[in-house]
């Protein structure tokens, strides 16, 4: 497994090379492709029995590796108590299928922190697109989350992560080696090492 970018939601050219999120759809599975799969917070309803039972059989697919995204969202979606309980319920699958989560959250950082203190789940959290501050990377390290960056990531919060819990991805907006370059200009790392580092991570994040 020689994945480069952690999260995207197009295929990339280079088959295997990224984390491919499929949200709930069996449909978009692709051969030789490593993906992710999950219920986002836009779309948690008051009834999401279909998605996470769709869900829960994607996640015994051997090239899905991750659950995600999914979170919490204060901009967009519905209550948060809905979306907590359609986290909740990932979580648990999380937990049952050994995969670990990647987390869109938007404005809400202190639930997660909460919930994985309260909950103490066996599997890894990575907040993806993070662009908050350093002070706020800090405490999520801390908390025991870990962080994935993009292009436009904030320099200070990049500088503070330690080189082995540095994640990067595309989202599916740019080239993953624009955030190589990106990034290996922000830790003072050479573009090839940043990329067998953050390749590493990866790995060790999906084993």
């Amino acid at each position: 497994m020689r994945i480069k970018d952690i999260h995207t939601h197009t295929f990339p050219l280079e088959v295997g090379s990224a984390l491919v999120c499929i949200d709930c759809d069996e449909s978009l599975l692709r051969e030789g492709h490593w993906h992710s799969a999950g219920l986002h917070p836009w779309y948690v309803t008051d009834n999401n029995r279909s998605s996470l039972d769709a869900l829960e059989s994607l996640l015994a697919h051997p090239r899905v590796v991750a659950l995600g995204e999914c979170g919490f969202d204060r901009l967009r979606g519905p209550s948060m108590q809905l979306q907590e309980d359609a986290f909740l319920r990932q979580v648990e699958l999380s937990e049952k299928h050994c995969k670990p989560m990647i987390l869109h959250v938007v404005k809400d950082f202190d639930r997660v922190i909460r919930l994985r203190k309260t909950l103490k789940p066996k599997e890894k959290w990575l907040i993806h697109g993070f662009r908050g501050g350093a002070e706020q990377a800090r405490q999520l390290l801390a908390s025991g989350l870990l962080l994935s960056f993009g292009v436009h990531a904030n320099p200070d919060s990049v500088r503070s992560v330690p080189l082995e819990s540095l994640f990067a991805e595309t989202d599916g907006k740019t080239d993953i080696e624009a955030v190589f370059k990106s990034i290996s200009g922000i830790i003072g790392k050479s573009q090839s090492e940043t990329m067998e580092i953050i390749m590493a991570n990866i790995s060790d994040f999906l084993a």
